[in-house]
């Protein structure tokens, strides 16, 4: 994917960053450049698991708490 090369090209723009800025664009501002969905995952999926999932202090909430769950569990984010 172009987009995910150029935003990987950015100093300080690793993996996991350039995954949820594609994100970020998809979800929350319907940017969705070819094969978005597939370069942006596991942060393209339902689950509220980063920014681009929070689009109100309620959304922003289930984030928090689906982190803190999966913390609890020993999983990382992208789990």
């Amino acid at each position: 994917d172009m987009v995910a090369a150029n935003l990987a090209a950015v100093p300080g723009y690793g993996e996991e960053k350039v995954k949820i800025l594609l994100a970020v664009l998809g979800k929350r501002f319907g940017v969705c450049p070819l094969g978005w969905e597939a370069a942006s995952a596991p942060f393209s999926d339902d689950q509220p698991r980063s920014v681009a999932d929070m689009g109100s202090a309620e959304e922003r909430l289930a984030v928090r708490a689906w982190k803190k769950a999966q913390k609890a569990a020993g999983k990382a984010k992208h789990e």
